[in-house]
């Protein structure tokens, strides 16, 4: 018998807590916070997304699901209360006895996290941790620096990379005549001006991510840094489906499941462009 303890003790193994950065913690978002309580509650199956969707719910309920792991939680943010979608979500999973855990930011840094997935993803050969300041240590392991599949421009690292992952449109910062050199790979929306400015100090050429903000992007066009974003969600799923098939192994009396969380928006090129 597997309660919730267990595989929260297991994903606080696999995923330390000190390796926290931007404050998205791990933690039982909905569902027993005791350890007493944890025990006493049985999981049979478990359900994996990157996002908590509304979808992802409704699957986890209509699959009787007892647990919902994602990267991204219901609520990034402290809440007064609860309306509309929130609510819905809430209600549905209180309602069918479903616990929900988010394994956070930590495992976007863990050994065979997020970004170590999305490396492997994009076929590039590691050679060495890039670490910044989390919140609760000094040294966070949060990306990896990476040789070009070979040499290349910016256009061909563009094109090689939009295949990998299989999307139909980036978002692109920089130069594509430039010459691709090193390239420092962090999954996910995790990327700051600190990390901007510490790529910079370290002569890497080129980032890869899922998404920037637009201060953070604007920085980086400043310390002519070159940026290739993948798109929300896209960098996440090749790590949270390697979570999957490893609580698979770890746990293999528990049914596991993944459900994909599609990109929230599109690029698209005016209708003139087409027809010129």
């Amino acid at each position: 018998m597997t309660t919730l303890r267990d595989i929260v003790k297991h994903l606080q193994t696999i995923s330390p807590r000190d390796f926290t950065i931007r404050g998205l913690e791990s933690r039982v978002e909905i569902g027993p916070q005791t350890e007493s309580e944890q025990t006493r509650t049985t999981i049979g199956r478990v359900l994996v997304a990157t996002y908590p969707s509304a979808r992802a719910v409704a699957k986890a309920s209509q699959d009787k699901a007892n647990l919902l792991i994602t990267f991204w939680p219901l609520f990034p943010y402290l809440l007064d209360r609860l309306c509309g979608l929130d609510l819905l979500r809430v209600r549905l999973l209180t309602k069918n006895y479903i616990s929900t855990y988010v394994i956070g930011s930590a495992w976007a840094s863990a050994n065979g996290g997020l970004t170590d997935a999305l490396v492997d993803t994009l076929v590039l050969k590691n050679i060495r941790d890039f670490r910044t300041v989390g919140d609760n240590s000094e040294a966070v392991p949060l990306g990896r620096i990476c040789e070009p599949p070979s040499v290349l421009n910016h256009s061909g690292l563009v094109n090689s990379l939009s295949e990998k992952v299989g999307a139909d449109s980036v978002l692109f910062t920089g130069s594509l005549d430039d010459e691709v050199k090193s390239v420092l790979v962090i999954a996910g929306s995790l990327v700051d001006v600190s990390e901007i400015v510490q790529a910079v100090g370290q002569d890497i050429s080129t980032v890869v991510t899922g998404e920037l903000s637009s201060e953070t992007r604007m920085i980086a066009a400043e310390e002519g840094l070159s940026v290739i974003e993948l798109g929300p969600f896209r960098t996440e799923e090749p790590g949270m489906k390697r979570l999957r098939d490893h609580l698979a192994l770890e746990f293999s009396e528990l049914k596991m499941d993944f459900i994909e969380s599609s990109p929230l928006s599109r690029t698209l090129r005016p209708y003139a462009h087409d027809m010129a």
